[in-house]
This record gives C-alpha cells, sequence and structure tokens, in this order.
C-alpha cells in the first residue's frame, strides 16, 4: 500500500511508518498556533442573541420601604374616631333640641290650630299684643266713632303708619272748607305722608279684598285725625283744629283671652265705661265683652275682620 503520492514525478513516494506517526500525534502549541481564527459567515437567521452584560442589564428599581410605626398609627385612629363620634352626638342633641324649640314656640305663639279644635293662645306673646294694639282704641277715639265703618279703618290704618314715613310739609292744596274744624295756613307747618303709605298699612290690616278709597282722616268732630287728602299732590296733608273736645268720662280695658281656630283668631276683652259725676255717657258707649275677630288671608297675614259685643 502506498502512503504517498509525488504528482510531478509521477511516481509513488513512500512516506517513512515513522512521520506518519508523529503526524498523527501532533498538538498545536501557543508557538505554532494561528494569530487569528477565521470566522465564519454568520447568516442573519442563525445570528444568536448576545447576553447583555451585567451593566447593561435593566436594574430592578428599588422601592421605598415604609416603616409604619403600629403604635401611633393606632392612637391617631382612636383619637379620629373619638373626634367622629362627638361630632355626630352634638349635631344629633342640636337637631333634637331645635325641634323641641320650634315645638314650644308653635304652641305658645302660633295662631294657627290644624286640629279644627280652638286652641288658647298666651295673651302675652308678641303676636296677641301685636294684634290687640293695631285695633285698641281709647276714650276719645270710641266717644268720635264706635261702629267699625270706612272712617274709623282709615283712621286705624293711618295710626299704624311708621313714624319715619311722616314728615314736614306745606299747606299748598289744602282745601279749609273741606274738613271743619280743621285748617291750614302758612303760620304752621304741617305734617304728611304718602298716599302708597296709607294703603299698605289699610291692607295689611284690613285684606287687599277690603274697599278701599282716598278719603280724608277724621273721626267725629273732636279733632282726631285731621290728614286730608289732596290728588295733586297724591300725599295726606295735616290740618290744624282749635276746637279739640275734651272729655271727664273713663274707660277700663282688659284683654281676657285669645283663641284660634282654623284660621280665624278671636280676642276677648272686657270694657268697662264710667262716667264722671254730674255727666252721663253716650247711648252707644256699653260696657261688656267685646270680641275683635280676624281671619287668615292667603298672605298669611291675620286681618281685622268684625268687632262686636256680646
Amino acid at each position: 500500500m502506498d502512503n504517498g503520492v509525488n504528482k510531478n514525478n509521477n511516481d509513488f513516494v513512500e512516506t517513512p511508518k515513522e512521520e506518519i506517526k508523529a503526524a498523527k500525534v501532533y498538538k498545536l502549541s501557543p508557538e505554532n498556533a494561528p494569530k487569528e481564527i477565521p470566522k465564519t459567515e454568520e447568516k442573519p437567521w442563525e445570528k444568536k442573541k448576545e447576553k447583555p452584560s451585567e451593566e447593561e442589564q435593566p436594574k430592578e428599581v428599588e422601592q421605598p420601604k415604609v416603616i409604619y410605626k403600629q403604635k401611633k398609627h393606632s392612637i391617631l385612629t382612636f383619637f379620629l374616631l373619638v373626634i367622629v363620634i362627638l361630632m355626630a352626638a352634638y349635631i344629633g342633641y342640636s337637631y333634637y333640641n331645635y325641634n323641641l324649640t320650634i315645638n314650644r314656640y308653635n304652641s305658645l305663639y302660633s295662631p294657627v290650630s290644624t286640629t279644627g279644635n280652638e286652641k288658647n293662645l298666651d295673651i302675652n306673646s308678641p303676636f296677641v299684643q301685636n294684634l290687640y294694639n293695631n285695633v285698641k282704641t281709647n276714650i276719645r277715639e270710641d266717644i268720635a266713632e264706635s261702629e267699625l265703618n270706612m272712617s274709623m279703618r282709615l283712621y286705624l290704618a293711618y295710626r299704624n303708619i311708621p313714624h319715619t314715613k311722616i314728615y314736614d310739609s306745606n299747606c299748598d292744596g289744602f282745601d279749609n272748607s273741606a274738613m271743619i274744624p280743621y285748617t291750614c295756613s302758612d303760620s304752621i307747618i304741617p305734617k304728611a305722608f304718602k298716599k302708597e303709605d296709607l294703603l299698605i298699612e289699610y291692607q295689611k290690616l284690613f285684606g287687599e279684598n277690603l274697599d278701599f278709597s282716598y278719603q280724608n282722616i277724621q273721626i267725629g268732630k273732636n279733632c282726631i285725625g285731621g290728614y286730608q287728602y289732596i290728588p295733586s299732590r297724591n300725599e295726606y296733608v295735616q290740618g290744624y283744629c282749635t276746637s279739640n273736645i275734651t272729655t271727664t268720662a273713663k274707660v277700663t280695658k282688659k284683654l281676657l283671652s285669645a283663641t284660634s281656630k282654623e284660621s280665624t283668631i278671636t280676642l276677648k276683652e272686657e270694657v268697662k265705661y264710667v262716667s264722671s259725676e254730674g255727666q252721663s255717657l253716650p247711648e252707644y258707649l256699653k260696657s261688656g265683652t267685646y270680641n275683635y275677630i280676624f281671619k287668615l288671608d292667603r298672605n298669611y297675614n291675620y286681618i281685622y275682620v268684625n268687632k262686636y259685643l256680646e
């Protein structure tokens, strides 16, 4: 068997067995190793993903450590709970006390009786006293006019006009012959008020549905009232009276009771007229118990309806 071929001489040359054996055990040493190992061409689909270095690898974000102080947290929760409980108790107590107060005032001062039964009202309450003062009259007024007619209604309405609505004026347009014994001259400074102010008080006292007309305010001949309506000025102007008649008669009036039934209020007044010695009382002045009737109107205002003797 031939172990080698010489191509140039076309003769077979036999290779010594020792050389073949040495070739088989030949090992690369650092001295005779090639400096560079040729890289094989990498194909895109065969390219392996390189493992990133430690510096390139994303690091986990270190979460801040929340340290709870369990004891302090429990104390704070306890105090907040106590505050909430106290606030709820205070609100509940306030609401309960508010309802008690409202019920108390409704019982004492509310004029409306929704049950249909008669209800007694406190005669000293501001509500009842206001109703009574609006219609109560003195002895001179009783002598001048004892009936609840147009003249008396106008006078009562005028009497309720606030003092701030009455001002100094003049006598321009005053007719001295229209309101005897009242006169007006340049020597005096009369008082005056707007006609609208009279209408407001009239409707508050007697309601909006009752007939009303702008007339002179005068009851009897005793110098009570004395305001003349002057249309050209839309004002009421006061006249001056020189024949003021005095009386020695006396009257005692006392509010006995105030009751409410549905939308009606009744005030009972005890009246005692006393004449002076040697004089007699007018026949229309009668002692006894008088009833003042008020009714609730659509504006929730109690209007004066009637007065009669029992």
